[in-house]
């Protein structure tokens, strides 16, 4: 995963294919961040349990649940970016999770439709996560083969920024929806708000990337009858080993990537009672000190090397697992606020390198699915359900601070997968 540096730029051309990149990454994170403000009024508008925490739980229950379908949706949309292209993939990807999105905005609440209102969020929900599944690894894909040598983790270090973008953009409406809305709105009306937002937000991206070119690599495929062929049962046989080992890299980056987005606010709200306007203020700035540091960690990956940046960040993350621990389990506000500021660095260098580990593990005719598969793995089997594991873990071992073994098998995981990666 070594790189040497050549020239770190961004042309006008690459500018373009950022632009586009995001919107999708956009619309999709903007959608998580949405959803985990609004999980309490989803928790009272969907579920009818006697237990406010039941409700809560099945809320982000729910949430895991539409990453279920992340893996199939991987296969589907990688086989399609290698088969049919690129570009291709990345414009039904947004198509098709734009539909349900602005549906889940016109359903009815369990008060109107009883038992049919969950049922149906949770079918959009698994069908809106089916094209999710292909906006990180093509947006990666895209990148790494539009950039020139020695430029690719740099420009590859731009994927998650749209991530980035959409994350703030749900903050931004979740403290202006507190702020100018009454709960008696929220729960009847306000809380489509997000939902038909988004669908507006995938119309603008679909019509962005439809401006795109295909990649001068996968053009290349075409031109020498080197497109693969193989079906989805040969490409996950003939190629489990490094499957599987991207599965591990991105671990710890969807575990820690999900109790930042998910888990961290409630815990703020819930366990030390923060307000909404506190809680907001906490995770803009972890979201806006990430977003400037990914393209330096991007730079820093060309000069230094992937690899050791990657272990590295790993390594920091175990280190400072037991004071975070003793922080949380004695409800030390100060020195959580500490350790949670300091785990920035190398959670935003672990987001900035794990495209560029992703696409330079895998060969160009099966790049797409190789990266949708092991990114959806991982995303779809820990970072999805990271919350609701996390809340369980709280709740039913009655330590707060029980989400940190979480973190550290995570970590393990992702640090053995690292260095079994060749160079």
């Amino acid at each position: 995963m070594g790189t040497q540096v050549s020239n770190i730029h961004i042309n006008k051309k690459q500018l373009h294919i950022i632009l586009a990149v995001m919107f999708g990454n956009i619309l999709e994170w903007y959608q998580v961040y949405s959803y985990v403000y609004l999980a309490p009024v989803l928790a009272k508008t969907f579920f009818h349990f006697e237990s406010p925490d039941s409700n809560l739980l099945s809320a982000f229950i729910l949430f895991g649940i539409g990453f279920l379908t992340r893996p199939l949706g991987g296969l589907i949309f990688g086989r399609w970016g290698d088969k049919r292209g690129r570009k291709s993939a990345f414009i039904g990807s947004i198509l098709v999770m734009t539909i349900p999105t602005f549906a889940m905005g016109c359903l009815s609440p369990y008060a109107k439709w009883g038992v049919l209102a969950p049922i149906l969020l949770i079918l959009l929900r698994l069908i809106q996560s089916l094209p999710e599944s292909g906006e990180s690894p093509g947006s990666a894909c895209f990148l790494y083969e539009n950039a020139e040598q020695g430029n690719k983790v740099f420009m590859t270090s731009w994927a998650p920024i749209g991530n980035q973008i959409g994350a703030i953009l749900g903050v931004f409406e979740a403290l202006i929806l507190d702020q100018h809305m009454s709960e008696e709105f929220l729960l009847s009306w306000g809380w489509r708000i997000s939902f038909w937002s988004g669908g507006i937000l995938g119309l603008l991206g679909f019509f962005l990337r439809r401006t795109l070119d295909e990649t001068p690599i996968f053009k290349e495929l075409v031109a020498h009858n080197k497109v693969d062929t193989e079906t989805f049962f040969e490409v996950i046989n003939n190629h489990k080993r490094k499957i599987l080992l991207g599965t591990g890299c991105g671990v710890i980056n969807a575990t820690t990537f999900y109790l930042i987005a998910a888990y961290i606010p409630n815990y703020l709200d819930i366990q030390l009672g923060l307000t909404v306007h506190q809680n907001a203020f906490i995770s803009l700035a972890i979201l806006v000190i990430m977003t400037v540091l990914l393209p330096f960690f991007g730079m820093l990956g060309e000069r230094w090397g992937v690899k050791p940046l990657f272990a590295g960040s790993v390594l920091l993350i175990i280190a400072l697992l037991p004071v975070l621990y003793f922080s949380v389990k004695n409800d030390n506000i100060g020195m959580i606020l500490v350790v949670g500021f300091i785990y920035i660095l190398p959670v935003s260098c672990i987001t900035a390198l794990i495209s560029y580990v992703l696409v330079h593990l895998f060969s160009a005719p099966i790049r797409f699915t190789g990266v949708a598969l092991s990114f959806n793995l991982a995303d779809g089997l820990v970072g999805g359900f990271t919350p609701a594991i996390a809340i369980a873990l709280m709740y039913y071992v009655h330590n707060q601070a029980a989400f940190c073994l979480f973190v550290f098998v995570s970590a393990v995981i992702s640090l053995i997968s690292c260095l079994k990666i060749k160079n």
